[in-house]
């Protein structure tokens, strides 16, 4: 059972948001209610019992990413984290009187805005460097230490969030293991945003040889509101909010341990078996694709042709439609019971085009949504958004 549920309405926007998994929620432990009303900080019986299951929380999530419960700050959600990750660590190595010119920031040219944002808002001086890609997926041999750098910080998503590109994750790491060896004086970081990979791929630190990551709650079919950011020991950062010495002093405030206690446990549970998620998505991927292809040959499909080399994510397929408005399709499709998006959901409020969109399809007139699967999506959703589709072409377009 989900939360979200409607016989006349087809939701395609799991990328975005997921519904509650009620059934999935019940098998959590439950916190007894007296405790709820509690501070984690306060010292009387309900309030340590309270920590307690906070702890319990921490390290639930650490043991599920091969980390140390102390690697682990919980936020309000990927956002934050991403910020805290970033913009904490810049301004802990300029406090640290490292000069900002001799910082360099790597990012992929299609991150999220949370990161890209994040840097711009970290401290001025910063040289901020754009890997070089192709079809969505970063090249790997463009992070290289740049003459008189003390400190590189490399962030990219493990997921792109518009297309569904796997980034070579691995690939960095091991890119910043060899670096390190030629540069020993120079301090190399390595963040990933991983929002988007929870129900799909592994994401023990250790096997991914990352130093910070960023989860939040709202893939992972619980409540939403709630994040962390994994930080490996020895990383210093210096917090971005004020206010208390919650989380280590890097997040200030009351943490909603009951968020917090969802959060791990939908996270544990979602490791536990993507493997088989992978699967049964993948499955309900390749069947719209293979549909869509025969019932309407004019759209496109992104980064298709890159399969046999790289890795698309098995719960997103980015559509682009040729001489059609990004934003009608989308409205559109919602007149016709159809719920997808286009962009991101974080930059609904910004009628430019998408970033990627520019990036992978310069100077083309071109309308782009992205169809993203969940567990409650079935081959006859699948059929009824394409004969929606189909309509709107059949509407705007000579197909």
């Amino acid at each position: 059972m989900y939360r979200y549920s409607s016989k006349s309405r087809i939701y395609l926007d799991y990328a975005s948001s997921t519904p509650i998994d009620v059934c999935m929620m019940r098998h959590f432990p439950v916190i007894p209610s007296e405790y709820l009303a509690a501070n984690p900080s306060a010292l009387h019986r309900e309030g340590v019992a309270l920590k307690q299951i906070l702890d319990s929380a921490r390290t639930l999530v650490a043991n599920t990413i091969g980390a140390h419960s102390d690697e682990v700050i919980f936020t309000s959600g990927a956002t934050e984290s991403d910020t805290l990750a970033l913009v904490g660590v810049i301004r802990q190595y300029s406090i640290d009187g490292v000069d900002p010119s001799r910082i360099v920031v790597y990012t992929s040219p299609f991150e999220h805005v949370a990161v890209s944002e994040s840097i711009n808002h970290g401290v001025s001086g910063v040289c901020i460097k754009k890997l070089q890609q192709e079809n969505g997926y970063v090249d790997v041999a463009s992070i290289v230490v740049p003459e008189n750098t003390e400190v590189v910080i490399v962030s990219v998503m493990y997921v792109q969030n518009e297309i569904g590109t796997v980034q070579p994750i691995k690939e960095i790491a091991r890119r910043i293991r060899k670096l390190r060896k030629e540069y020993p004086k120079t301090t190399i970081l390595f963040h990933t945003d991983a929002t988007q990979a929870p129900l799909f791929y592994d994401l023990h630190v250790a096997r991914l040889g990352i130093d910070m990551m960023t989860l939040g709650a709202t893939k992972l079919y619980c409540n939403k509101g709630v994040g962390m950011l994994y930080k490996k020991r020895g990383v210093a950062i210096t917090p971005v909010l004020f206010g208390g010495g919650q989380e280590s002093g890097l997040r200030p405030g009351t943490q909603p341990v009951e968020l917090i206690h969802t959060f791990a446990h939908a996270l544990s549970y979602a490791q536990a078996q993507y493997e088989h998620a992978y699967t049964h998505t993948r499955t309900l991927q390749q069947y719209f694709e293979s549909t869509l292809t025969n019932t309407l040959p004019s759209v496109g499909i992104t980064a298709l042709e890159n399969e046999t080399v790289n890795e698309r994510v098995p719960h997103i397929t980015h559509l682009v439609v040729p001489d059609i408005d990004s934003e009608l399709l989308v409205l559109e499709l919602d007149a016709r019971g159809v719920a997808v998006s286009s962009k991101s959901a974080c930059k609904n409020e910004d009628t430019d085009e998408s970033t990627i969109v520019k990036l992978l399809y310069p100077d083309q007139n071109l309308g782009a949504i992205r169809i993203s699967y969940g567990r409650t999506t079935t081959k006859k959703d699948i059929k009824k958004c394409i004969e929606a589709l189909k309509q709107v072409l059949q509407k705007y377009t000579n197909i």
